[in-house]
């Protein structure tokens, strides 16, 4: 040993002004005193500096230094404004480096001297780390790391410092906080590496060290009391993941960084995956924007590289010994996950009540013990299978029975039939593949074509059509013939998040499964309306989960009298709000509208109940996701994004106030009402609206007011009234164009929203009368409002008679066929326009030539009372609902708001009109030359009245229409070709949808083609031929001969290329810049959201999150921020969770914890204990 050593103190702080007082004091009192002191702060917002000035001894070098130094950066400003002292032969210098919050024992300094004088070998010295507020804790005693550089110190959770680490000695690495470093092995490795300015450096520093030849050992004798858990970007998860990764690149051999540099990226994916399963998307994305940012460093990562290499004298092996062998890993892993109280059951916690030992068992009340269902938690399956009075699940049954009842009566016609159509409703495509490129395309496949990407509806319509086994019409059928039943199930499920009252319930769901907003969308074949009908319940019961609204089990909140009233949600979940993003996607697909409303209402909430809201934002992603291509594809007219899906109709909207009664069209208000003819004349609809509507209307009303929940109700009315102000303003925006009128979107939806959330509030006011309580003060006071029996059986007449009112005067007449004089039912002023028909619209010849290799169109006519004829192009077997397109219909709409015009014809839809006229006057023009161009094959004339007869007689005589006859689906012509040399017309050889033309105009050869693309062999030819595609033309289509692009031209209208003369293999696509990206982000949200919808309560299927911070065992557990417990409660909780001796507090944890690899990040599951011990990783204690 030198005879004299010099120690230079350094304290680098950093908002630390809780903690530097007690550290500074701490230092002063070393038994062995430092010669010099430094003092550096990275830019501390509190007055660090100055405790800091005024802390440290006269003459110490105080610095400050920007807030993103980093300690080594700041550690060396530190000493580059030290003087350079006068040193005597022999002295050796020493660095004692100390965080703001590591106070060290008052012999700390002089142990950490003796164990470097017995072992001149060792040029690093660490002190053992203890817990700041509790000195038996460990936090440290030496750092370690396994294979794959993870920072490591395989202390137990909550593990008390008992001696028994006391004979350690040479480890991997020590805590930078109390670390003691020879000053000249310091300057020659260059300190800490600037690469890493944070997590992970003091593992570095002594990983140099030890290859360049020096001991690390950490000194037991020497403690310091360091916090360490403080909020910090550096100490943060992310910051921890970077540095593990960096030092996995930099200290390997090279021919190994690559494929490092591959397995780190895609154990973030892995790690993704495992957050997004755990139910924490933070550390999800976290911990993926951390492994790609770490391999993206080139240039740091090759000058730390060179100065390892600068440094190292020894092999890269010689530090293998004191890694932490993966078995190690694993079995501290295991210890600490079984540690964590938060894993005993993620997505139900205890309850305060439950923490302090007083509740029951989940899912029992708590005055009588007996088992009661919510309807929206799983202690439901347990309660179905316990002694009751009378099943819980009896009133779903019953209020499900009576509207499957009403339904097959009212719609009775619908019972095998093979599809349904009318109205806003068409069949859909028999093949759930054909329905995915619908949905999946960025070309609209409806007449000539269109560029848009499909509706996303469509991918509704193929979950519907994979529901029923690919029997995609039958689906439809038994979705229309259960749509009230499956409602009516729905808001029972939801009615249970706000009540307990089992009449209250049954009337909810009965309530809305005849709902006139359903009755409507049902009689008008709208599809779109009836699924966000069926689903808003489920939504909103999803969404109150994921803010911890709606209880999770029945003793979340007593509804009795006497109860004391308490918070109903614990705290907020992911997985609830992974369910309501995936039922989101649905409703706003089904009806795009209403992604407004959802905003609006995250927005509002977020602003009501804060943090605990933060879940409640995933929501809203899947649906973006899903309507994002859709909004790329109207940027030049986004009032398609407003449109109902289906084919578009007129209507007439109801006013505001009929709509706030639940009716989304106008009634007349005087007219009568089937099957009650005999009451003189009078208001009827309207006396009808008022007992169907009223009810709730009042109910609703009077939650405001009264019961221990206002502001939930409160929070109702205004997204309800936000819902009718945004119907109100629709009306405005025409998104489509039926024959006489243009079309708004349909209202409905917004009209269901509304009055769900009228409903909610109605439930709410409804179980405070049943419970006699409608505030805790009255109820405090003794005033009680509890209603007696003949109360009781009064409100339940009252409310009882609109549903049994509405569901009467809907069935019957549809079933007897009974309706007003205006030919509507007139309890909502709604035709019935759906009926049984046939899967295809087209005859059956036409549509197996539309569905070959030449993809053959059909000119579909119809004729009207007015002897009108209208015109579609239908491609395949007929126009389908899914082959429908919003973009598509608002594509002729023009003008501003509330002044919109229909455009002029473009050339494909002249083409179509003038081969319309030239069939239907019978002049003997021809109409072949129009037909070619639009692919035409075959002509059709559906049946309607007489006029349709003499319009088929005199379209026999057309030139170039060959009568096949009439058939199922109307009168058929087939399009046949050009007169041979002996003067008869042949059969058209030169119809399809692509062909090849000569240079003199005429058909050379036609094209195989499919749904959309072409991929087909053609033979040379003449030079000077084109390719013509029937399709409008547009940049986004390619086409490539052998490979070789093929020049773009025009045919008119349609799409075509130069072909040279050359054969070959022929490839004709459509593509945008934009599918592979915005298709890739709806994969990657929609997996992401059903991985964190997915419910992991088992303790076996718990998941284990590397690196992921957990909470200490002297923490309550289950208390939500700003929890519903009372401090007796909360006490009781920490109490019991703390172990015996100990006070009751929150401290920093030790422990390590993550994966061995990235590899097995995402594929091990272990399991879990109630034990209530918990850990931390290391990387989050900097």
């Amino acid at each position: 040993m030198p005879s004299h050593v010099r120690v230079c103190a350094v304290v680098v702080s950093h908002n630390g002004a809780q903690y530097l007082p007690q550290t500074l004091t701490a230092l002063a009192g070393q038994t062995r005193p430092a010669d010099l002191y430094v003092g550096v702060d990275t830019g501390s917002t509190d007055n660090s500096l100055s405790l800091l000035r005024s802390g440290l001894p006269a003459g110490a070098v105080i610095a400050a230094v920007p807030a993103k130094s980093g300690f080594g950066a700041a550690v060396q400003a530190g000493l580059n404004e030290l003087a350079a002292p006068v040193s005597p032969g022999g002295t050796v210098d020493w660095l004692w480096l100390l965080h703001d919050d590591s106070a060290p024992a008052p012999e700390a300094l002089e142990e950490l001297l003796l164990a470097v004088e017995r072992a001149p070998s060792v040029t690093i010295a660490g002190a053992k780390q203890v817990d700041w507020d509790n000195q038996r804790l460990l936090v440290d005693v030496g750092v370690s790391i396994s294979r794959w550089a993870e920072r490591l110190t395989l202390i137990d959770a909550d593990e008390l410092d008992q001696g028994q680490y006391n004979a350690r000695s040479d480890v991997f690495a020590v805590n930078s906080a109390g670390m003691l470093v020879r000053r000249d092995v310091w300057d020659a490795l260059g300190g800490f590496d600037p690469a890493l300015p944070g997590t992970g450096d003091d593992v570095d520093l002594c990983w140099r060290n030890r290859l360049a030849g020096h001991r690390v050992v950490v000194v037991p004798a020497a403690k310091v009391r360091h916090a360490g858990r403080r909020p910090n970007t550096a100490a943060s998860a992310g910051a921890s993941r970077r540095a593990e990764i960096f030092l996995r690149l930099k200290h390997a051999p090279l021919w190994q960084v690559p494929f490092l540099a591959l397995g780190a990226v895609l154990g973030g994916f892995g790690r993704l995956i495992l957050g997004m399963l755990a139910k924490d998307p933070g550390y999800a994305f976290g911990s993926l924007v951390a492994s790609i940012g770490a391999v993206l460093r080139p240039l740091d990562l090759y000058r730390s590289r060179r100065a390892a290499a600068a440094t190292r004298t020894r092999p890269r092996s010689a530090v293998r010994a004191l890694r932490t062998r993966r078995r190690e890993v694993r079995e501290h892993r295991r210890s600490l996950f079984e540690a964590d109280p938060a894993h005993v059951d993620a997505e139900d916690p205890l309850s305060p009540a439950q923490a302090a030992g007083t509740a029951t068992r989940p899912g029992m009340s708590r005055d009588s013990g007996s088992l009661e269902p919510s309807g929206d938690s799983n202690n439901d399956f347990a309660a179905l299978a316990a002694p009751s009075r009378a099943w819980v699940g009896a009133g779903a049954v019953a209020a499900m029975l009576v509207l499957l009842a009403a339904s097959l009566i009212g719609l009775h016609r619908f019972i095998g039939a093979p599809a349904l159509a009318g109205g806003s409703l068409l069949p859909l495509s028999g093949n759930l593949g054909e329905i995915w490129d619908n949905a999946s395309s960025w070309w609209i496949d409806l007449g000539s074509g269109y560029p848009g990407h499909g509706d996303p509806f469509d991918y509704v319509l193929w979950l519907l059509g994979a529901a029923g086994l690919g029997n995609t019409n039958t689906a439809v059928v038994t979705l229309v013939l259960t749509a009230m039943p499956l409602a009516g199930l729905s808001a029972w499920f939801a009615a249970g998040a706000l009540t307990r009252h089992r009449g209250l319930r049954f009337w909810a769901a009965v309530f809305w499964g005849g709902a006139p907003a359903l009755q409507v969308a049902l009689g008008e074949g709208r599809l779109g309306a009836l699924i966000a009908h069926i689903l808003l319940p489920l939504l909103v019961l999803a969404m109150l989960r994921a803010v911890g609204t709606a209880p999770r089990s029945l003793n979340d909140q007593p509804l009795r009298s006497g109860t004391p009233v308490q918070r109903t949600g614990q705290e907020s979940s992911w997985a609830a709000a992974g369910a309501a993003g995936l039922l989101l996607a649905i409703v706003t697909a089904s009806a795009p509208i209403l992604f407004v409303l959802a905003a609006l209402a995250v927005l509002v909430v977020s602003l009501r109940v804060g943090r605990r809201a933060r879940t409640l934002w995933w929501s809203l992603v899947p649906a973006a996701a899903l309507l994002l291509p859709m909004v790329v594809s109207t940027l030049e007219r986004p009032r398609a994004l407003a449109a109902d899906p289906g084919v578009p109709l007129g209507f007439d909207p109801a006013a505001l106030w009929q709509q706030l009664l639940g009716f989304p069209l106008a009634f007349d208000l005087s007219g009568g009402l089937p099957l009650l003819g005999f009451l003189p004349a009078g208001p009827w609809p309207l006396v009808l609206a008022l007992v169907i509507g009223g009810p709730v209307l009042l109910l609703s009303v009077a939650a405001l007011f009264a019961g221990p929940r206002t502001g939930l109700a409160r929070l109702a009315w205004i997204l309800s009234l936000s819902a009718l102000v945004l119907s109100w303003l629709s009306a405005f925006i025409a998104t489509g164009a039926a024959p006489d009128s243009l079309v708004t979107p349909f209202p409905g939806p917004l009209v269901s929203a509304a009055v769900f959330l009228q409903l909610c509030a109605a439930l709410l006011a409804g179980n405070t009368l049943l419970n006699g309580r409608a505030t805790p003060e009255r109820a405090a006071a003794g005033r009680s409002l509890r209603a007696g029996r003949p109360v009781a059986v009064l409100l339940g007449v009252l409310l009882a008679l609109g549903p049994a009112a509405g569901l009467a005067l809907w069935s019957v007449p549809l079933a007897t066929d009974s309706t007003t004089a205006e030919g509507t039912n007139g309890v909502h002023g709604a035709q019935p326009l759906v009926a049984p028909a046939a899967e295809r619209t087209l005859p059956a010849t036409a549509a197996d030539r539309g569905a070959s290799d030449e993809r053959t169109r059909t000119l579909l006519l119809r004729t009207d009372a007015n002897d009108d004829v209208t015109a579609a192009l239908m491609r395949g077997g007929g126009t389908t609902m899914d082959s429908m397109s919003a973009i598509y219909a608002a594509r002729t709409i023009t003008g501003a708001v509330n002044a919109e015009e229909i455009a002029a014809d473009d050339d494909a839809t002249a083409d179509v009109r003038r081969a319309v006229a030239i069939i239907t006057a019978g002049t003997g023009v021809d109409p072949r030359a129009e037909l070619a161009r639009l692919g035409v094959g075959y002509v059709v004339l559906q049946q309607s009245d007489t006029s349709a007869e003499l319009l088929a007689g005199k379209m026999d005589s057309v030139p170039g229409l060959a009568p096949v006859g009439q058939t199922g689906s109307g009168w058929l012509w087939r399009v046949v070709g050009q007169l041979d040399e002996q003067g008869t017309e042949m059969l058209s050889e030169d119809t399809a949808r692509v062909r090849i033309m000569a240079e003199d105009g005429s058909v050379e050869s036609v094209v195989q083609s499919g749904h959309t693309g072409v991929l087909a062999s053609i033979p040379a030819g003449a030079e000077g031929r084109t390719l013509v595609l029937a399709e409008r033309a547009d940049p986004g289509w390619q086409a490539t001969l052998n490979g070789v692009t093929l020049a773009a031209t025009a045919d008119g209208w349609a799409q075509a290329w130069t072909l040279p003369a050359d054969g070959g293999n022929l490839e004709i696509g459509y593509d945008t810049v934009w599918e592979p990206w915005l298709g890739a982000l709806q994969v990657l949200v929609i997996a992401l959201t059903v991985l964190l919808a997915l419910p992991t309560r088992s303790r076996s299927g718990a998941v284990r999150l590397p690196g992921r911070q957990l909470p200490r065992r002297s923490e309550p557990v289950g208390v939500a921020d700003g929890g519903s417990a009372d401090a007796g409660s909360a006490s009781a909780a920490a109490g019991a969770a703390t172990a015996p001796g100990e006070p009751s507090k929150t401290a920093a944890v030790p422990g390590a914890a993550g994966s061995e690899s990235d590899g097995e990040a995402g594929a091990r599951t272990d399991r879990v204990n109630a034990s209530g011990k918990s850990g931390a990783t290391e990387g989050q204690r900097r």
